[in-house]
């Protein structure tokens, strides 16, 4: 069994992680700023950590055998400070007599061949960066996550009105992934070091589009669920709206959005093959009607 620090612990990824390495036998230290001591009534290692600060890195990975890395997304914050703390994490593990490797979830898919979209070019960067310090790094880059329904903009018709909008084109095959089974991936790499130097784009059991999505959301949820394909623009704007008032640089985000978007619905990305990545990562993945009756809708109103 290993010990294993996991940064960006509190927040829904690196939670599950911390679960997922309970679960199985490992020990995990969660480290973020404000790190929940108390994973499903165990309790756990923590550390409160910045992810800049070099003195308390050097100390934190003094001991732990592999490091988890999730970074916040630059999609809506500046992306320097959040590079710049995968390069003091990389050259920390690279002090550390105990860090065997590194397994950095990307939190999104990041083509091999740069697209302009800073989120993802970002991501690249703090790859490269984490490479540079000699530590191995096993990169596990994930699709669209089903977790994410529950939250955000995807929420609120689910809730109110009983449909899934996303925006995907009708016939965009996705290979919806849920937190959980990306933690189950994360260590399944971390017991097979070989895989050292890869980038792994990883999708969940299922490859559907968002018509067969909804109709297995329904079972599960045991509610009849409608769906509808927004488009790039509607979705823009509605993202610009939501973003009012919050100090944040809106032009630049909404353009950005509107690029990815674009992209995601155009290119093959959110479709993966699992079939070859499950024989050198072993587990057995959700099915979306079984991830749907474990995860309700908060506060849905019935018919």
């Amino acid at each position: 069994m290993k010990r294993v620090i996991v940064f960006g612990a509190s927040g829904v990824q690196g939670a599950a992680q911390v679960r997922a390495l309970v679960h199985a036998g490992h020990t995990p230290i969660a480290v973020s700023r404000s790190p929940k001591s108390s994973i499903a009534g165990q309790q756990i290692e923590t550390i409160a950590l910045d992810f800049n600060d070099n003195d308390g890195l050097t100390k934190a990975l003094d001991g732990p055998k592999v490091v988890f890395l999730n970074l916040p997304s630059t999609s809506f914050q500046p992306g320097p400070p959040i590079i710049a703390a995968a390069e003091a994490i990389g050259k920390a593990a690279a002090n550390s007599p105990s860090v065997k490797l590194i397994v950095f979830n990307t939190s999104m898919p990041v083509p091999e061949e740069c697209q302009n979209i800073q989120a993802q070019d970002d991501r690249r960067k703090m790859r490269t960066l984490l490479r540079a310090s000699g530590v191995p790094v096993i990169s596990i880059q994930p699709v669209a996550y089903l977790d994410n329904l529950l939250e955000g903009w995807a929420l609120p018709p689910i809730r109110d009105r009983h449909t899934v909008v996303y925006c995907h084109k009708p016939d965009l095959l996705v290979s919806w992934i849920c937190h959980d089974d990306l933690a189950k991936l994360m260590i399944a790499a971390m017991d097979n070091p070989s895989l050292a130097g890869r980038n792994i784009p990883v999708g969940g059991r299922e490859t559907v589009v968002l018509e067969e999505l909804a109709a297995k959301l329904s079972k599960g949820w045991g509610i009849k669920m409608k769906h509808e394909n927004q488009t790039v623009a509607d979705f823009c704007d509605k993202i610009s709206k939501t973003m009012q008032g919050r100090g944040l640089d809106t032009e630049k985000i909404v353009n950005q959005m509107f690029k990815a978007y674009t992209y995601y619905n155009e290119v093959p990305e959110f479709r993966i093959d699992m079939g070859p990545v499950l024989k050198e990562l072993p587990v057995q993945l959700t099915l979306i009607e079984d991830w749907a009756r474990t995860h309700p809708v908060p506060s849905i109103k019935n018919e």
